[in-house]
Parts: structure tokens; sequence; C-alpha cells
């Protein structure tokens, strides 16, 4: 996989959509520039939780003859939803015609037809390549795509390092009697239960497990 068109902004929530959460009005550049470094953040945790890249970008895959231990029936794309697919390259001959392929947008499955439209398998010898634009288009555009519920999470973290500026990260809980009895957090990235439960549960629908 290799990215043609790499997309200038990641953000999985807009700074105005996240100051009129969280009821800061007006324009502090200071604060502004801390609040995007936590959206950016919470973006990149959001997608490691989810385990795949959500930005629309232009996508080339290569699906390598070795991979396979039999002739595919089908091809399973990673950028997903497939808005649109520029080539699909077989044995490094000329394009296939767009008849002679079809895809699920949603699953990002690609199929092989025959010349009168009937599903056949994958039959190459050395690879097949696909040229893609795959993943969401983000909050900010006219046309965004992007399920509520992603961008509700992306909110709701960035919500939770706003509130806990300023205080010790890896601090689970404290007690006072006695002395003081302090706990610290030393999970991993990526490890159920780091991220807060309301994040967990809108992300749930959209993990996708076993890949990056």
């Amino acid at each position: 996989m290799t990215v043609a068109s790499p997309a200038a902004d990641t953000a999985l929530v807009t700074l105005d959509r996240v100051k009129l959460e969280l009821g800061l009005t007006g324009t502090d550049a200071n604060r502004d520039t801390v609040l995007q470094a936590k959206i950016d953040e919470a973006s990149e945790d959001i997608e490691a939780a989810l385990g795949f890249r959500v930005v629309r970008e232009t996508a080339v895959e290569t699906f390598w003859h070795e991979q396979y231990d039999s002739v595919p029936d089908r091809l399973a794309l990673d950028r997903i939803p497939i808005a649109s697919i520029a080539s699909v390259v077989v044995d490094g001959g000329d394009p296939l015609s767009n008849s002679l392929y079809r895809f699920d947008p949603k699953t990002g499955e690609l199929f092989a037809l025959d010349t009168g439209g009937y599903p056949i398998p994958w039959f190459f010898c050395k690879s097949v390549v696909v040229t893609y634009d795959g993943g969401y288009i983000l909050p900010g555009a006219s046309n965004s795509d992007l399920p509520a519920a992603i961008e509700g999470a992306c909110i709701d973290l960035v919500s939770s390092y706003w509130s806990a500026k300023g205080r010790d990260p890896t601090v689970k809980s404290e007690e006072i009697p006695g002395v003081i009895s302090t706990q610290y957090w030393v999970g991993a990235v990526g490890e159920d239960g780091e991220l807060p439960p309301s994040v967990v549960t809108k992300l749930a629908r959209w993990r996708r497990t076993g890949q990056a």
C-alpha cells in the first residue's frame, strides 16, 4: 500500500466544533493552538483504536500472487469506504475496462467480471495493482461523510484531554487517609480501557481488528 495523494488535514473534528462543545468563545491564539494540538492527538488515538486510516486519500494497493493459497474470488481493498477506482492493472498490462470489475464501496470487496458481467475468480500470475480513492471526507468540508459516532468519539476524547490539562496523565486514583496512596496508569496504546468508556462505546461498531 502506498499513498499517491496524502491528505493535508487529518483532524476528525474541527476546532470550531470542539470550542462549541466545550463552551469556549472568542479567539485566543495560545488556547486555540493548544486545543488544535489536542485535536490532532485525539485524531491519531482514534485511528489507532479503529485500526485503519480514516481520511480519504488516493491509495495504490498491490495484491501479490504469493499472498494466496488458491485463486481468490475477490480482493479486499484496505481503504474504505471506496469512493472511486481509477485503475485496475493485472500483471503489468493495460488497465482493465471498468466493465470487467465491480466493487462494494462499504466492504472494499473487488470482484472480477467476465465480458458478460458475471463474477469470476481473479486469475493473475504476478500482481493486481489497484489505484483508488478510499476513506472518509472529514468535517469542515461541505460534503463530509465521516460517521457521526467517530466525530463524536473524537470530541469526547479532546474534551477528556482538555479537562485533564495540567494534571499528571498517569494518575489513576489517589487516597487521602493515612498519608496518600496514588495509583499510576501503566497501560500501552491500544489496550482496552485506555480510552474513556464513551469513546470506546462510540467506536465499537467501526473498529477493525487484526489490521493497521
